[in-house]
């Protein structure tokens, strides 16, 4: 028997290795969410948040790592059009995972690139800008990154424009051109990536002031021959911009005028098509606002000054729409107007303005870049402490493999604690209902101590009066009928529960005592259930005191032949207990419960209530008066003497 338990345990545990190991293969896990991921992205009628919700439950998933951030990942994916902090909080609980892996460069690009994007769409710039950055460094060290081509591509411009925005020019350069490299490499054109690259290397050129007009012009060059190529009015526009920057710095103002108003047609048409549109307003401001300067170099007043009133009116209808740099670019070529025509107070004017946006630029910027870099430092310092944490992992999972069978000791005493406790507790409850259950039992026996006497007093005081009235041959079968009353009164008395037809017998000899009492004035009658009356137990001693209240407060204040029913109607758990009897009742109501209320029924009463609460069921008293009689219902506790 011992062998084969052990056989049996060693089958488990071999199995639970395999299954371990199973759940432990991350690389195949990935496979495996990729090719679903894949096509869930080909079928746009399916609901990625519910799939990737249920994913989430999985339990093959639970213990691998990699898997729980990219499930975490297409969640914070799923969830970034429509709720943005659900999203948020994905994307950090994958980024928390996946950074705690020394491998898995492709997820970790991936997952970066999202936080990058999230971040973006926060507004939190510098934040992107880190997340962005740390994706194109895992491109630019793995030359073997198993990463979609195109997404390479698209974090790689995301990441070159904004580093254009802080001046890490030589970085947004090095991006741009790798972005080309990959573009290069594919079989589709790819245009509108291509003008993208070309484009932000042109601005960081520029920008940076390390550029030559050769190397400009060749990037110009690409952008025109894209343009061309696909016909694509916005394309056009800003290759038609890039122009006018390019013989801005030649110096050739006129040739610049003439591509930035190409530049401000399409804005003008833009706007027209949609009039509220914020981005399409900006783009008109800002070309107005270059074209004003460049008028302004030209000596062309007149026109400068047109410019400057429809700027002036784009400024009254749409101010919260602009941003400072925007509306600092108009001041500036308004001031640079002023200059030109002589009016110092109010190129003064305009100068101050300047000021006061460039003072609220850089207190803006400031003020983000400072609220941003703490997090950036925290990220940053998160970052250095993931090898430790790493190696921290490991010694306590050491820890916790060589403990395994301390805890299981352990967590058994620990159970078996709660257990002794919970029996402990179990025993007392148990105890404590014993107990009361033997206090209601003394409280039954007591009452029923008390009702004894009263009945046996109330018989003895019929008995005397026969002798008193030396009626000696009524008086010795009235004591014979009486002892063998009392000997089954007695025999009731030391049981909690008795026969029906037990206790049906006693009455009826304490009926025909009373007959003989009160000289034949009144008749009885008995109905006994159909049922086997022997098989129902009912509490003794309880329907006597109203049987005796029927005769002494009913029958005996009549003349007439009295009549007293007794009705037995079993039910499931209880009996209906039905005592009527033909006296002329009560006219004066309020007297009733006195005229009524003798000392036997009030202990009737108590041991009803205490009955209720013993079998958890309702008994009651209800006493009916009328002209014609009194009608009296119990309703009493029984038990079956089958259980």
């Amino acid at each position: 028997m011992s062998k084969t338990v052990l056989f049996v345990l060693l089958i488990l545990v071999s199995c639970q290795q395999k299954s371990e190991k199973v759940l432990m293969d991350p690389e195949k896990m990935l496979e495996k969410l990729q090719v679903t991921s894949d096509s869930l992205d080909q079928n746009p009628q399916s609901d990625k948040l519910v799939f990737w919700s249920g994913q989430l439950k999985q339990k093959e998933y639970s213990k691998t790592g990699p898997a729980i951030a990219f499930i975490h990942y297409n969640l914070a994916k799923s969830f970034a059009k429509t709720n943005i902090d659900s999203s948020k909080s994905h994307i950090n609980i994958a980024l928390d995972v996946i950074e705690k892996e020394k491998e898995f460069n492709a997820l970790k690009f991936t997952i970066y690139n999202g936080a990058g994007l999230i971040s973006e769409h926060e507004g939190k710039f510098y934040q992107s800008i880190y997340y962005f950055n740390k994706s194109t460094a895992i491109i630019m060290s793995d030359d073997s990154l198993q990463c979609k081509p195109l997404a390479k591509v698209i974090c790689l411009l995301n990441a070159a424009q904004d580093n254009n925005k802080i001046s890490q020019y030589p970085k947004s350069i090095e991006q741009n051109q790798l972005a080309l490299k990959i573009l290069n490499k594919l079989t589709e054109d790819n245009y509108q990536y291509k003008f993208r690259a070309y484009s932000q290397l042109l601005t960081a050129c520029e920008t940076s002031n390390t550029y030559k007009l050769d190397s400009l012009l060749f990037y110009i060059k690409k952008l025109k021959h894209i343009s061309v190529k696909t016909n694509d009015p916005m394309l056009i526009r800003f290759t038609n911009e890039h122009m006018a920057h390019y013989y801005i710095l030649e110096n050739k103002y006129d040739t610049a005028i003439s591509y930035y108003n190409l530049v401000k047609e399409y804005d003008y048409k833009i706007v027209l098509e949609n009039p509220e549109k914020p981005s399409a307003i900006r783009n008109l401001y800002t070309t107005l606002s270059n074209l004003t300067d460049l008028y302004v170099d030209s000596k062309q007043f007149a026109e400068a000054e047109n410019l400057i009133k429809e700027t002036d009116k784009i400024e009254r209808q749409h101010l919260p729409s602009l941003s400072y740099y925007e509306k600092c670019l108009n001041k500036q070529g308004k001031m640079h107007y002023y200059l030109a025509k002589g009016d110092n107070i109010n190129a003064q004017n305009e100068a101050n303005q300047v000021l006061e946006l460039k003072d609220n630029i850089l207190r803006n910027s400031g003020i983000q870049a400072t609220e941003e870099m703490a997090t950036i430092y925290e990220l940053q310092a998160k970052d250095k402490s993931i090898y430790g944490l790493n190696k921290t992992i490991d010694h306590t999972t050491n820890r916790l493999e060589r403990n395994k069978l301390l805890l299981f000791i352990v967590g058994l005493l620990a159970l078996l604690a709660v257990s002794w406790i919970f029996l402990l507790y179990f025993f007392q409850r148990q105890k404590r209902q014993k107990q009361e259950k033997e206090k209601i039992l003394l409280q039954q026996q007591l009452l029923r101590t008390q009702m004894e006497p009263h009945f046996i007093f109330n018989t003895l005081s019929a008995l005397q009066s026969f002798i008193r009235f030396d009626e000696k041959e009524k008086s010795i079968k009235y004591l014979s009928q009486f002892s063998r009353l009392l000997r089954s009164s007695l025999e009731l008395s030391r049981q909690n529960y008795v026969a029906l037809d037990q206790e049906l017998e006693a009455i009826e000899n304490y009926l025909s005592l009373q007959q003989m009492r009160f000289q034949y004035t009144f008749a009885y009658k008995i109905i006994m259930p159909e049922t086997d009356a022997s098989a129902i137990l009912i509490p003794p001693m309880l329907i006597q005191p109203f049987v005796e209240n029927a005769i002494i407060h009913g029958i005996a204040k009549q003349s007439d032949k009295g009549l007293i029913t007794l009705e037995i109607v079993p039910k499931e758990n209880q009996v209906l207990v039905k005592i009527t009897d033909n006296g002329k009742g009560y006219q004066d109501k309020s007297n009733i419960e006195d005229n009524h209320q003798s000392l036997s029924g009030a202990i009737a009463r108590e041991r009803l209530e205490i009955l209720a609460r013993e079998n958890k069921i309702k008994t009651s008293i209800e006493i009916t008066f009328n002209e014609t009689g009194t009608v009296v219902l119990l309703v009493l506790p029984i038990k079956n003497s089958r259980y």
